[in-house]
């Protein structure tokens, strides 16, 4: 949060005394404040999203673009806006840059959002937050050391439908929530080559479970709080390398509710979850742009007659583009005016607990218990 001062409108004369109308020069910042400057780093294909999702909102500025060719990061300083940045180190060490957007491969992330919260920067980065637990808390740690601001791509819950699933859980419309079933794929093993990162077990070692998965993970954690114990199974079995291409969990939360899990990276587009209650189900397709009510319906009556999908009005084809934007703008808010992003670093971790407890599930060959962010 930037600093505050206290500013005297004016005097004010009551009987025989005088008093002094006072404000805080924040309270009047909410009308008219300078945006946040921010550099993004490596902006590529998901980069160029992210910044399409804020064109014209007034609370960021873009102001550098870096890339480890200076050549093309002149180019996009040219077409985006900012200044073209030789390298991370000189943005860092740019005093006007307040902020970094990370949308880089997974492995870069601890490396480069570390860098700078240590230069007192601000971070947003895209999921995971870091490839390893340890990597996550330390830059939980930091951030908190320093009063900074993390905010975590994982925009799912931001769409209208999570949202008003939400709702409806915390209304009873559901009746008692006993079952989640949910899958996230796509055909990605498609688009790699030899020697790309995404097939490196090292820099990507969940493989759909880092890339896709995590976004169903940080939504379930929303609609449903904590998990507290994890079974989990991985195959490579059309996989070039050793990277998962696909993955199977069954998560059960403290509430008692049980989700099953599944994920690919080698067929056909699905993303999706159904949850099931007591009066019915809810199902939340394409990414949060559709949303449909099923009332439960007994077996006879569905085979004679079908279920009756009723649908509920929601953000359409707007869903990624209006979440995206959204979580950019929380990132500034919070820059601004103080506070923590919705997912922030807590969250970004404890997204990534559950992931590796998948991990550590299929390479044990047991139940993972979690408790208060540890395996047990």
């Amino acid at each position: 949060m930037r600093g505050n001062r206290v500013l005297v409108l004016s005097l004010i004369r009551l009987g025989g005394d005088w008093f002094a109308l006072i404000v805080m020069e924040s309270s009047i910042q909410e009308e008219a404040v300078d945006a946040v400057r921010f550099g993004v780093v490596s902006p590529g294909r998901w980069g160029r999203v992210l910044l399409e999702s804020i064109e014209g909102l007034s609370g960021l500025e873009l102001a550098g673009v870096c890339s480890r060719d200076p050549k093309r990061a002149a180019a996009l300083s040219g077409e985006l806006g900012g200044r073209a940045f030789d390298s991370y180190e000189e943005m860092l060490a740019d005093d006007t840059i307040e902020a970094v957007v990370l949308p880089t491969p997974h492995f870069l992330h601890y490396e480069q959002a570390m860098a700078a919260l240590q230069a007192g920067k601000h971070v947003f980065v895209e999921k995971p937050m870091a490839n390893s637990l340890e990597e996550a808390r330390e830059l939980l740690r930091l951030q908190e050391k320093r009063s900074m601001v993390i905010g975590v791509g994982q925009q799912l819950r931001r769409t209208q439908a999570a949202r008003k699933a939400k709702a409806m859980i915390a209304a009873g419309d559901l009746g008692d929530v006993a079952l989640v079933r949910s899958s996230l794929g796509a055909p990605l093993l498609d688009g790699y080559e030899e020697g790309d990162w995404q097939l490196d077990p090292e820099k990507i070692p969940g493989g759909p479970l880092d890339n896709l998965a995590i976004h169903y993970i940080d939504l379930l954690l929303y609609w449903l709080g904590p998990v507290t114990r994890v079974c989990g199974f991985t195959s490579s079995l059309y996989s070039p390398s050793e990277v998962p291409s696909a993955a199977v969990a069954t998560l059960f939360f403290e509430s008692g509710v049980l989700a099953c899990l599944a994920t690919h990276q080698m067929s056909a587009y699905v993303s999706e979850a159904v949850l099931f209650g007591s009066k019915g189900a809810l199902h939340f397709r394409k990414a949060g742009q559709e949303l449909f009510w099923e009332k439960s319906t007994r077996p006879g009556d569905a085979w004679r007659d079908g279920v009756d999908l009723v649908e509920i009005p929601v953000g359409g084809q707007r869903a990624r583009a209006d979440a995206l934007r959204e979580e950019l703008e929380d990132f500034a808010r919070c820059i601004l005016y103080g506070g923590l992003p919705e997912v922030g670093a807590k969250e970004g971790l404890a997204a990534l607990e559950v992931v590796r407890a998948i991990l550590e599930s299929c390479r044990s060959d047991r139940i993972v218990e979690l408790r208060k962010g540890s395996f047990r």
